[in-house]
């Protein structure tokens, strides 16, 4: 592996670790519809200000969210909503998978 595929595949891998908790998949859906701060995205999705920060901290560190700053108030945004479009098209072929070896 050449020096650019490793960091290539290490990019991956990080962004794909950063998909590795439902709520942080839910949090993108969220930011699809628009800019969100952290304490109304936190009350919209149900858990408290601390975890919403830690997993849009997650978010932003590998790549898939952004800050905008409005005056004191920051907000993150959705920078990669290609990401959701491929979680439901690997969705789809695995429910598809599965009810073929399934027999339905």
């Amino acid at each position: 592996m050449t020096e650019q595929e490793r960091i290539k595949y290490d990019v991956r891998s990080h962004m794909f670790k950063a998909l590795s908790h439902p709520m942080r998949i839910f949090i993108l859906d969220k930011l699809k519809e628009r800019s969100w701060c952290v304490c109304e995205l936190a009350d919209e999705v149900g858990i408290n200000k601390s975890a919403a920060s830690k997993h849009l901290s997650q978010l932003k560190e590998a790549g898939l969210v952004d800050i905008e700053k409005k005056g004191t108030q920051v907000e993150y945004r959705l920078t990669a909503p290609c990401v959701l479009d491929m979680a439901s098209c690997a969705e789809g072929a695995v429910l598809s998978n599965r009810r073929k070896n399934l027999g339905l």
